[in-house]
């Protein structure tokens, strides 16, 4: 997770472990796997049939947040 926060924020993976915390942390790889995985989403949905065939389909989001109303149902 703090490869892929730094390299999204062009810092050394050493300076995020160093300076944040777990759940910063957790919440910024969240939110930017969120942000790249719904990019891919959105290009794979404007696609043509015959291309959306051959093209798995990507998850819409890569990491679901949940209230704690959600956690309860």
């Amino acid at each position: 997770m703090a490869h892929y926060v730094a390299k999204v924020l062009k810092q050394r993976p050493n300076l995020i472990l160093d300076g944040w915390g777990v759940a910063e942390l957790l919440v910024a790889y969240g939110q930017y796997a969120n942000e790249e995985s719904y990019s891919n989403f959105l290009e794979w949905k404007s696609l043509g049939n015959e291309t959306k065939r051959k093209v798995k389909k990507p998850k819409e989001y890569a990491v679901l947040f949940y209230t704690n109303d959600d956690l309860a149902d």
